[in-house]
Formats: structure tokens, C-alpha cells, sequence
């Protein structure tokens, strides 16, 4: 199904999405003033956005979009995500401590109150999605390497130092890594690439602080990690040099496609 012909009724569907042709919502091809919008796992906006996104979905009512708090939004600027989760220029996660998220497919909507200031504009709630839809093409995958590294035990922080210098030895350095960031920026993937190395440095962090141990920025263990999330977030793209990636994660914790995949990522 196309998403220009979803209607208010027609839910997108939370479980068994594989891929994103399997979401019936394609990000790239969202129709006029559509769009996605993040929240806490309640459904409630952060911050900048308190409104209670799951509520609306319930009640099929329209969100007024506020500057502050009061204060309605004139359409001076996008209050919503138009680009797709994995393109160049999409600010769309919150801070790596605020995942599980929600992820809500939105249209933007006129009020019926023209004034000379302009028009106020509100938001219709359509659905919510799956979290790891904001994660990339290998968005499930992705929920699942984070998961497994909140687990860490300290031997396994070590053990991921040890493989980095098994898989990339001093004397024959693999140019993957160069490669990956050349691959990323061609591609679009730039931003799904450093938002994914922000969040497993920071999970191998939280992992790191449990044992009353810290990580030290561009270690052996921190590198592994980060090449791991790289890797994924271009594997669609080239699964070979994703492979090359994910050899010092592979030799600590194995295959990173048998972890368990997190039930937020799919919880809709």
C-alpha cells in the first residue's frame, strides 16, 4: 500500500516489519505536510514537544502545534521530521540515555483560524511505528547489538579489546573504516552513521560505569563498537565491507544478526 492512501482507520501494522518496503509507510516518500515525530516510550514529547502523542492516537483528535507553552506555532518553519530516518540532515534521535523511544507517523494539518499574524496549524496523529524504523534499513539489527552491549560483562569489554587488535593488527590496517565514511557521506548515510556511533559508545559506556570501570575515548574496545555500528549502518549498501567491519565485534560476541532482537524495537 502506498501511503497516500492510508486512512485515518488503516493502522500501520507493528509486527513482522522486516524491512522498510514491509512498513507500508515509506520514508522517502511521505505525501505533503507528512511526517514523524519521536517520544518517550509513554508517547510523550521530550522537552521541546510535552504532548502526549499515544493520547492523541486514542482519542483521533488534532495536536495544536505551540511554540511555547500557549503560544501557537505560525508555519515559520517545519515543527516535524520530513527526511527519512536514514538521510542526510535528519536531526531525529534523541540522546543516546533516551532510548527506548516511540516513533509516530504524523500529518501536518491548517486550524481554522486566520488571522492577520497568519495561520496556526496542528497535527493529525496517524499511527505509531515500530522504534527501530528510526534505526536505519538495519534498524532491528542495530536495537539488538545495543542491547546485547548494556549486557556487558567487563571480561566481554575486554575481550572486545583484544579483538580489535587480532582483526585490525598494526602492520596490515584494513581501510574499511575510511571506506564505510566515504560510503556513508555518497549515500546520504553520513547522519544514521554518527547518530548509531553515538549511541554504542555511550551504551558501552553505561556498560563500563556498572563494573565501576570506564571506557577510554578511541580504545581498542570504544573502536570495535563504533565500527560495528558503522558497519550497520551501510550494510544494506555493501554487505561485504560491512563484514570487514564487524570482525573485531564477531571474535568477541559472534554474529551480531543471531542477538536477540529488544522488544521496544518492535513494541508498537
Amino acid at each position: 500500500m502506498d501511503s497516500s492512501s492510508l486512512t485515518e482507520e488503516d493502522q500501520v501494522p507493528g509486527l513482522g516489519w522486516e524491512d522498510w518496503t514491509a512498513a507500508r509507510v515509506d520514508p522517502n516518500r511521505l505525501p505533503a505536510d507528512w511526517g514523524w515525530k519521536v517520544t518517550r516510550p509513554s508517547g510523550r514529547g521530550f522537552n521541546d514537544d510535552p504532548v502526549d502523542y499515544a493520547a492523541a492516537l486514542r482519542d483521533r483528535r488534532r495536536i495544536l502545534i505551540e511554540e511555547a507553552p500557549g503560544v501557537p506555532l505560525r508555519r515559520r518553519k517545519q515543527p516535524w521530521h520530513r527526511a527519512a530516518p536514514h538521510a542526510s540532515g535528519a536531526n531525529y534521535l534523541p540522546c543516546a540515555t533516551e532510548i527506548p523511544f516511540g516513533l509516530w507517523i504524523v500529518s501536518v494539518v491548517p486550524n481554522d483560524d486566520e488571522e492577520r499574524s497568519g495561520r496556526t496549524w496542528g497535527q493529525r496523529i496517524w499511527s505509531r511505528a515500530p522504534a527501530w524504523w528510526a534505526l536505519g534499513p538495519q534498524g532491528r539489527t542495530t536495537a539488538a547489538l545495543l542491547a546485547r552491549l548494556e549486557k556487558l560483562t567487563w571480561d566481554e569489554v575486554l575481550t572486545l579489546r583484544r579483538s580489535y587488535s587480532k582483526a585490525w593488527p598494526t602492520d596490515r590496517e584494513d581501510p574499511a573504516w575510511y571506506e564505510a565514511q566515504d560510503l556513508a557521506t555518497t549515500a546520504n548515510r553520513a547522519q544514521l552513521k554518527n547518530v548509531l556511533i553515538k549511541h554504542t559508545e555511550a551504551t558501552l559506556a553505561r556498560a563500563a560505569r556498572t563494573h565501576v570501570k570506564r571506557v577510554r575515548d578511541f580504545s581498542d574496545e570504544q573502536k570495535a563498537v563504533c565500527f560495528a555500528a558503522a558497519a550497520l549502518a551501510i550494510e544494506d549498501l555493501s554487505p561485504s565491507l560491512a563484514h570487514r567491519l564487524l570482525g573485531p565485534l564477531r571474535l568477541a560476541l559472534g554474529d551480531v544478526h543471531t542477538y536477540a532482537v529488544p522488544s521496544w524495537a518492535d513494541s508498537v
